[in-house]
């Protein structure tokens, strides 16, 4: 079963524009990612907010991590179990969109494994018909992450030009 229908409206929305490049998106402005989940929201997405403020060190993170995806109680709490949990999620509805907020207080070699993680489970479920985006707002207009789940972290369109997130 294929994600969406090769149609000209199906390529005008916005989950088709983000998955196009990958499965993961940046953000900078709030504003912009409120929108874009008003929408996501509108067209029968889950979608699971977290904060990354608290996220200082890798035991945190996949604590809350446990919690808000309701990991199983024997989740290891690294990432190798990250990855089989991702892989067992049940996606519901349209798809499960994945939010992530401030997470630039992130370690970057962490930030990059969990991207990658969330990037290799989104292609993994798409290949059984599932939407998975995992969508990354974060409170610096020239953040970079390298590729992930061999994809390029792209901007949102509405933020992709430089110009659109200058100060």
């Amino acid at each position: 079963m294929a994600v969406f229908n090769n149609t000209p409206e199906e390529k005008d929305r916005l989950d088709w524009q983000i998955m196009q490049n990958g499965w993961i998106c940046l953000y900078w402005q709030e504003r912009i990612l409120d929108r874009d989940l008003d929408w996501l929201k509108k067209e029968k997405y889950t979608i699971l907010d977290m904060d990354c403020t608290s996220w200082t060190d890798e035991n945190r993170i996949h604590k809350a991590l446990k919690k808000q995806l309701d990991f199983p109680d024997y989740y290891g709490e690294n990432f190798n179990a990250l990855e089989d949990c991702l892989s067992d999620l049940v996606i519901q509805e349209t798809g499960l969109v994945i939010v992530f907020r401030r997470f630039q207080l992130v370690d970057n070699d962490i930030a990059h494994r969990l991207l990658d993680s969330f990037a290799c489970n989104a292609r993994l479920q798409s290949l059984f018909g599932k939407r998975m985006l995992t969508l990354v707002q974060v409170d610096d207009p020239n953040y970079k992450m390298d590729p992930v789940g061999s994809s390029s972290v792209l901007w949102n369109p509405a933020e992709w030009l430089d110009s659109n997130r200058s100060r």
